[in-house]
């Protein structure tokens, strides 16, 4: 893939050009300085970016805004606007986006750059990067485009090529913190990249743990066998998901198919109750138990959840008919 990275001297942005260049993607550097050989642009010179971008298949645009005491939204989403309009110039559909942490919901309804205990110096930076969301949200549906929120921590570290991903929500562990590496984060931005498997919306990521498989092991139960949420729960899951589930198949697609076909289209009102979960290494164990609606048997169930970079990659099942003498846990 030939990739215009916009913002590649940066931090993070010349770890998403190391993480890019390893996978053998071939990556034209742009800054305004022309540091490390990079080419020299103005992001809101529109006729520049699309000159640049011109033959290339995606844009990464990886700028901070202003830190010199300005007013930052201005400059930001001037930016933004020009690389909009160089990209339909030039023909390239494919948009990612370095964007901030603010936006994320700390709380329902709440944003973190709104909550008491968000740092001044960061809050006009942050409004600024929500601005820009908002513009990319309003503007861009005619492109392929994936606005990646980092955590509300990011700083220089090791490369795990592991990570926990979300949506609108601020991801925390199990302690209340919110990290990640900016190696980490290149590998999910670029793996995004790659499969584009969230073109038109926001995603963020996180430092993976043992709490987050669990986590994310409980969403997708939550959206795929209660809320009936399919479009939520495909993003879950890798696009080689293997579910050993008798009838189920291979990918999300199969395994969406097989559920409404065995349970969800004939038991509207199924559900499954987990009830204990227990994580170890890159698997997720889970206890639950499973009910059709009134007066229709119940079950338990034992799966196994395998991780794989954020997603659910692997599942197993066995299941039990609930008796008079089943002992739920």
């Amino acid at each position: 893939m030939r990739i215009l990275l916009i913002g590649a001297s940066g931090m993070i942005g010349s770890r998403i050009a190391a993480e890019a260049g390893a996978r053998g993607h071939e990556v034209t550097g742009v800054t305004r300085s022309g540091a490390g050989g990079t080419r020299v642009a103005d992001a809101a010179d529109a006729s520049a970016v699309a000159a640049l971008a011109a033959g290339h298949d995606a844009v990464i645009l990886a700028i901070a805004p202003p830190r010199d005491g300005s007013e930052p939204s201005g400059p930001l989403l001037a930016a933004g606007r020009g690389v909009l309009e160089g990209m339909r110039e030039a023909g390239v559909r494919r948009l990612v986006i370095v964007g901030g942490a603010g936006s994320l919901e700390a709380a329902p309804g709440v944003r973190l750059v709104d909550t008491p205990g968000f740092p001044d110096l960061y809050r006009a930076e942050a409004l600024s990067q929500a601005a820009l969301l908002d513009f990319v949200r309003e503007q861009a549906g005619d492109l392929d485009w994936t606005y990646v929120s980092p955590p509300a921590e990011i700083m220089p570290g090791e490369r795990t090529g592991d990570y926990r991903l979300g949506g609108d929500r601020l991801l925390t562990d199990a302690g209340g913190g919110s990290a990640i590496s900016a190696e980490d984060y290149a590998v999910a931005l670029v793996d995004e990249l790659e499969t584009g498997r969230s073109t038109g919306r926001r995603i963020t990521v996180a430092r993976a743990d043992l709490a987050s498989n669990k986590a994310l092991v409980e969403e997708f139960c939550r959206a795929f066998y209660n809320d009936k949420d399919f479009d939520r729960a495909r993003t879950l899951l890798t696009d080689d998901f293997a579910n050993h589930h008798p009838g189920a198949g291979t990918g999300p697609e199969a395994t969406v198919k097989s559920f409404r076909e065995q349970a969800a289209d004939r038991f509207p009102d199924f559900r499954l109750e987990i009830r204990k979960l227990v994580a170890e290494e890159d698997h997720v164990w889970t206890y639950g138990l499973v009910t059709l609606g009134p007066d229709l048997p119940a079950s338990v169930s034992v799966d196994l959840w395998r991780i794989d970079r954020g997603r659910i990659a692997e599942h197993w099942d066995v299941g039990q008919q609930v008796t008079e003498d089943t002992v739920l846990l």
